[in-house]
């Protein structure tokens, strides 16, 4: 016995194909998908590209600190001229800079000396630490000859110390300033403080010149060795 063929084609075509709302949720569905898909994978973008920034903010702190310890720990202690009866020490410091004379960077080749200068520069509604170099021989006008080193951008502050030897009977004493002296502080103290809310971290650095000035030594800048008291 057969059916009617009309009603045959009829549930064939009803089965084979979708109504508009199934269409419609399905679409709704894959939209839903789509949205948590593309925002999964932007929050995992978003967090790439921080831990990139801050891998590289780190590194780029460790390599000021090593370029710090090496700069202050080789100081040449170049005597000069002064009014007073002993001469004092090409050094100069104080809370917010320090400056003084050391071997020539690596990139140069090595040869003659530099003058060198760490300090805070304030710009604006920013403040940077950097590091200036130039030739001890050339012109201080000549500003194409100085070149600038951004050690650490946008910080809060910073501020520099020195430690003096034993003077009094309570030991070591911290010093903002060292200027006209005819010895180096026996510790640099650098600290570094950022704006608030940020994630960078800069620990206590201190450095130890090595060498240290005898204030009765006769420097003599071709053998490095004392000449005479």
């Amino acid at each position: 016995m057969t059916g009617d063929p009309t009603m045959a084609g009829r549930d064939a075509g009803s089965e084979a194909g979708f109504t508009l709302v199934e269409l419609l949720v399905a679409l709704a569905l894959f939209s839903l998908l789509a949205t948590l898909l593309f925002g999964n994978v932007r929050f995992g973008l978003q967090a790439w590209q921080h831990g990139s920034a801050h891998a590289e903010e780190f590194e780029h702190g460790l390599a000021s600190q090593d370029l710090l310890r090496r700069l202050i720990g080789n100081i040449y202690p170049m005597l000069v001229p002064d009014s007073g009866i002993q001469p004092r020490l090409d050094f100069d410091g104080t809370r917010e800079a320090v400056s003084f004379l050391g071997n020539a960077p690596v990139v140069t080749g090595g040869g003659g000396r530099f003058r060198f200068k760490v300090f805070v520069d304030r710009q604006r509604d920013r403040t940077d630490l950097v590091a200036s170099s130039a030739p001890e021989l050339g012109d201080p006008q000549a500003g194409s000859m100085t070149t600038r080193t951004a050690m650490l951008s946008n910080i809060d502050h910073a501020e520099f110390s020195y430690l003096e030897e034993a003077a009094t009977p309570q030991g070591p004493q911290w010093r903002d300033s060292w200027t006209g002296r005819g010895d180096l502080p026996r510790l640099v103290r650098i600290r570094i403080k950022f704006r608030p809310g940020e994630a960078r971290s800069w620990p206590e650095l201190l450095i130890a010149p090595r060498i240290t000035a005898d204030v009765s030594c006769v420097y003599d800048p071709v053998t490095l060795r004392c000449r005479g008291r």
